[in-house]
């Protein structure tokens, strides 16, 4: 059923499951810190960025906060979230992960933390996690697509490609 979800949203953001595979499986040939750079570019055209460490070649967003649908949750007076229960906190961690051959690959990972009943202490979710909402994954998916047709010029042929 959640693979069911997950299809209908990316198919609702045009994206097919065969070109999100493609964007999660792809490997570049570029120095990384070039390939990071494109991530940061494309990353804040729809996130506010938090942390950006350069040696690890990694990122985080900053968190945006959504209802277990997957609604933005805005900010009220004084710029505080009032979270519900099932409420999320939802970031990413991108990575630039070096592989064989002098290329690099690009991860997407969300981390996310969901507002339990009363509970002051939010639970994080892992991305396997049953409970976690489908949306999550979806905006993970879409952030890879998005970094790989920004990075495109750079894919690497696949081996035993001419």
């Amino acid at each position: 059923m959640r693979n069911v979800i997950i299809a209908i949203v990316l198919a609702a953001c045009g994206a097919s499951e065969s070109e999100v595979r493609t964007a999660k499986l792809a490997q570049y040939n570029a120095d990384p810190h070039q390939i990071l750079q494109i991530a940061i570019d494309t990353a804040r055209q729809e996130y506010k960025l938090g942390d950006v460490n350069e040696q690890n070649l990694s990122f985080i967003t900053a968190p945006k906060f959504y209802s277990s649908e997957g609604d933005l949750e805005s900010p009220g007076a004084g710029g505080y979230i009032n979270m519900r229960a099932g409420s999320v906190e939802v970031m990413f961690i991108v990575t630039v992960v070096p592989t064989a051959d002098h290329r690099v690959a690009v991860t997407v990972v969300p981390r996310t933390f969901q507002k339990i009943g009363f509970s002051p202490k939010p639970r994080e979710l892992q991305p396997d996690d049953p409970y976690l909402p489908p949306f999550v994954l979806g905006r993970a998916d879409a952030l890879a697509l998005a970094i790989y047709q920004h990075a495109k010029g750079y894919v690497a042929a696949p081996p035993g490609a001419s």
